[in-house]
């Protein structure tokens, strides 16, 4: 987590210096969409690459589809009512995003297309197999944490937004939490119909807010494998949805909409999407989240995991 935020407060001084440049400035914009979608792809060719996730998809996958979606979806709900009723300056409809509302569908359905690709490229073993899809994946990230943050220095004014909001800005990780939580349990009254999971365990699966990497080593850590494979699913999927459709609703949702479905990882890897869609005012709210729900993770998960 410290060279994550390394990198992206490096970013922020360069932008800052650069900011008069408005060729610089469309450049970084640009390069921002095509690193999220190289990112995507990146993500899915580790998935087709990788045997034993795919058999996992057949066994565990529904309830890793359920909980993300209804987990993502919960999110959103959470981001409108705070929009609605706390933070009136990024309710739906309002302007000020960084990227126009026209044309958010096809850049979702492009994203899409990039992550489809990547996996079907996996499975059918086009590219060589090897740690080589892992360690690019690890090198566009820090690219893009670093865009993001150049991002962010473009407009330092909006760092001033931590003191305008004060104690209102912790509603924003708390409306995560709020709705992640309530989607989870929604996802596990319908899989109470065919699966004997209960609903502490759904609870604790969704409760990585997308930080997948923790939230599996703590499940599988705490006896259960086969949860920890169902929260490094659910986990992976939140995080490539909070990638996906920000920009296909956020005109329902508003501009915190991309903030809260990010999860914990608003403030790393959904951070460009945050910044390109919802302005650099709300990616230092993304950041500002994102570094208390990873915090909340390894309290949360071990919690909910003992009242099983």
């Amino acid at each position: 987590m410290l060279l994550e935020m390394g990198l992206i407060a490096g970013g922020i001084p360069a932008g800052w210096v650069l900011r008069r440049h408005a060729a610089v400035v469309r450049v970084v914009n640009a390069a921002l969409g095509w690193t999220v979608r190289i990112m995507l792809f990146l993500l899915g060719l580790s998935i087709g690459l990788d045997d034993a996730l795919l058999g996992q998809l057949r066994s565990l996958g529904l309830y890793a589809v359920l909980i993300s979606t209804f987990s993502v979806a919960g999110c959103f709900a959470a981001a409108r009512f705070l929009g609605r009723h706390v933070f009136a300056e990024y309710a739906p409809g309002e302007s000020g995003g960084a990227a126009s509302e026209r044309g958010g569908s096809a850049g979702s359905f492009v994203a899409l297309g990039f992550f489809l690709a990547g996996a079907l490229v996996g499975w059918l073993r086009v590219l060589p197999q090897g740690p080589a899809a892992g360690e690019a994946a690890v090198w566009v990230l820090y690219l893009l944490l670093v865009l993001a943050g150049m991002t962010v220095g473009f407009d330092l004014k909006a760092l001033g937004i931590i003191r305008e909001l004060r104690y209102r800005i912790l509603l924003i990780p708390l409306g995560v939490v709020v709705g992640t939580l309530c989607g989870s349990a929604l996802a596990w009254l319908v899989l109470t119909r065919f699966s004997a999971l209960s609903l502490p365990e759904a609870l604790a699966v969704g409760a990585g807010f997308g930080y997948y990497s923790l939230a599996t080593v703590i499940i599988t850590r705490l006896g259960d494998p086969a949860l920890g494979s169902v929260a490094l699913l659910s986990n992976m999927i939140h995080e490539a949805l909070a990638l996906l459709l920000p920009p296909l609703l956020m005109r329902l949702t508003g501009r915190l909409g991309p903030v809260l479905a990010g999860g914990a990882a608003a403030m790393d890897t959904c951070l460009p999407v945050i910044a390109q869609v919802s302005g650099e005012r709300c990616a230092v709210l993304a950041v500002f989240s994102g570094m208390c729900l990873t915090l909340f993770v390894p309290i949360i998960v071990p919690l909910l995991m003992a009242l099983r």
